[in-house]
């Protein structure tokens, strides 16, 4: 097996590492961003029904019914933010191996290239001795 086809492999190998991690940290990303959006929805539900309970009259209200909505709400905060610290967690050490496997791709590709360049010089050299 030639250098040339060595390096082929490991640039492929090393593009599909990289494509992982690239996937990887997409897929956390969207986690993310889709637990942020779910606490400011919650956020949001909470200070809406806030403001209608001080212009209501409704009875359950007044029942303090809206009570366990509260905690539910509260309980759903904490356990969104524990999936949050989670995921950024997760995120920070994707970061780290998509660093890696970035620059493991950079390398077999401009090792790739220059041994396609200096196999076109030798063989450039060879057919000018030839002629």
């Amino acid at each position: 097996m030639t250098r040339k086809h060595q390096l082929d492999g490991l640039k492929q190998l090393s593009g599909l590492q990289f494509r992982a991690a690239q996937a990887e940290m997409a897929e956390l990303l969207r986690r993310e961003s889709a637990l942020r959006q779910n606490l400011e929805q919650l956020i949001q539900s909470k200070s809406r029904q806030a403001q209608a309970s001080r212009q209501s009259d409704d009875a359950a209200l007044i029942a303090g019914a809206d009570i366990r909505w509260h905690q539910w709400v509260d309980q759903r905060r904490a356990t969104i933010n524990a999936e949050l610290a989670q995921v950024l967690a997760l995120k920070a050490s994707c970061r780290v191996k998509l660093k890696r496997a970035f620059g493991r791709d950079q390398v077999t590709q401009t090792l790739h290239d220059q041994t396609v360049q200096s196999q076109k010089r030798t063989l450039q050299r060879k057919q000018d001795y030839e002629s």
